[in-house]
């Protein structure tokens, strides 16, 4: 079985060395054949053995539960099991409004999304890795997915598949699925104490999966003790909470937040208030309140999105609403800062404090949703991310700005929101309906991959053909030629 595993993997090596010749003629040539045995692929989990599939010469195991949680309680250890679990597909999202990009044929054609089924069993890890049970001490990279805290899934869009970084960039990469929007910060602390971490449920998730890491990494061929974050958009944002969260502490070492940052998050007292006016619209009785266990899923975002759009205005009327952008699109959609879960915002000395060691790379794109101009929403929050953790004498910051505009659909894209996603997983020509998989995006991506595994792997980016990046306030710019400014 040992010969036969490694001729395969041989024969795999050698195909997707031929894929990278501009020679080949077809696609077909660059497929290879899967290996799905059981035998081969099983690995031990704390909660029972897991079976997944190699794909030139990648592990890859999908859906595989990290925890599992009851609606609006805080999650816990899975069911263990004993018959070896066939993890070969991604499993639920988690339930979520209906998609409006579906309806842009542009965006539709452009992003390529996967939404995947949903259901509020969902939560999940995907990994790949070049090797298991083979005692290797590979760095590991978490995504954390955008979409905001309401939207969005570890499977949405193509770019975030980790064969390219697993294969060819010595590192496991896991991303997950978690609890979002109503099912993952509705705030119904006011109802008691059965209820008191509801606003922040789906951070916590977030923290179950990474201890899920710390615990089970090592026999996916993955070092625990050198665990990088990275997320864009939400997904940065979620980046940006996790370094304020105690609880959080210790279960990674390095931090990457790509057009995410987050300074502010939920005050509790705008939080209760939409938690209690979402209790009203269902029309339950404050005194009945485990009602809304059983409340479907279409109701509850129904009666949930109303209660934003009344407690919005009323904050709005009374002068309270920040004139943050970020703040108006996201309210309601955001973890609270309770004084437990998260004692305090991202921004305050104590959030500073806590991740004090943690190296970070935070940066934009150029247009993110402006195509005619620099964009005014992230960069600035960006900036302030930056400049807070200099001042505060954390680890260093590296600052980017991706510059690079899409020729895809006559360039009406330009560098837009999500752009540098197929870069930073080497999957320039896995997305080229995105980035129209061009030689030199291609080789950008080798680059920019390289940039962010080597970050992971020794807490300094680095790559071939990327200058020597100095820490905040000097600024990588990410294009064709690539500078710093």
């Amino acid at each position: 079985m040992a010969l036969k595993h490694h001729v395969l993997l041989l024969g795999a090596v050698v195909l997707l060395s031929a894929c990278h010749d501009r020679g080949v003629r077809s696609r077909s040539e660059c497929l290879g054949s899967l290996e799905t045995s059981a035998a081969v692929t099983t690995v031990q989990t704390k909660s029972g053995p897991v079976s997944g599939y190699i794909d030139g010469g990648v592990f890859i195991y999908k859906g595989i539960p990290y925890a599992s949680a009851e609606r609006f309680m805080p999650a816990v250890d899975p069911e263990p099991w004993t018959d070896v679990r066939s993890s070969r597909a991604y499993g639920p999202t988690c339930p979520q409004g209906a998609r409006a990009g579906w309806y842009d044929d542009n965006q539709a054609f452009a992003m390529h999304w996967d939404d995947g089924f949903p259901d509020e069993d969902c939560l999940r890890v995907n990994i790949w890795t070049s090797g298991i049970k083979d005692g290797g001490k590979r760095p590991v990279m978490v995504w954390l997915h955008g979409g905001g805290f309401s939207a969005g899934s570890g499977q949405e869009l193509i770019s975030y598949d980790g064969t390219n970084l697993a294969r060819d960039h010595g590192v496991v990469v896991v991303s997950l699925n978690h609890r979002l929007n109503t099912l993952g910060f509705l705030d119904l602390s006011a109802f008691g104490g059965k209820y008191a971490h509801t606003g922040n449920l789906g951070m916590l998730d977030i923290v179950k999966a990474l201890e899920w890491v710390r615990d089970n990494i090592s026999n996916f061929g993955g070092d625990p003790s050198n665990v990088t974050i990275f997320g864009q958009s939400g997904g940065g944002g979620k980046v940006s909470t996790l370094m304020a969260m105690p609880s959080a502490k210790g279960l990674f070492s390095k931090a990457i937040v790509e057009s995410g940052s987050i300074t502010r998050l939920m005050d509790p007292k705008y939080s209760r208030r939409i938690g209690a006016a979402t209790v009203e619209a269902l029309g339950i009785n404050p005194s009945s309140i485990d009602d809304i266990l059983s409340v479907p899923y279409s109701d509850l975002l129904e009666a949930n999105t109303k209660a934003v759009e009344k407690v919005r205005e009323e904050v709005s009327a009374d002068g309270l609403m920040s004139e943050n952008i970020l703040d108006i699109l996201l309210f309601g959609a955001l973890p609270v800062v309770d004084g437990e879960v998260i004692p305090a915002a991202p921004s305050s000395s104590e959030a500073l404090a806590l991740s004090k060691d943690i190296p970070v790379i935070i940066g934009t794109v150029y247009n993110e949703f402006t195509p005619a101009q620099e964009d005014p929403i992230f960069r600035p929050l960006a900036l302030q991310q930056a400049a807070e953790r200099s001042a505060a004498g954390c680890a260093p910051v590296y600052m980017y700005l991706f510059k690079w505009a899409t020729p895809v659909l006559d360039g009406v894209f330009g560098s837009t929101h999500c752009l540098e996603l197929p870069f930073v997983f080497d999957n320039v020509l896995l997305h080229r309906t995105f980035t129209g998989g061009g030689e030199d995006a291609v080789e950008l991506g080798h680059r920019m991959s390289r940039v962010w595994t080597n970050f992971a792997k020794t807490g300094v980016p680095s790559a071939d053909g990327i200058p020597e990046w100095e820490p905040y306030p000097r600024n990588m710019v990410f294009d064709i030629e690539s500078n710093l400014q």
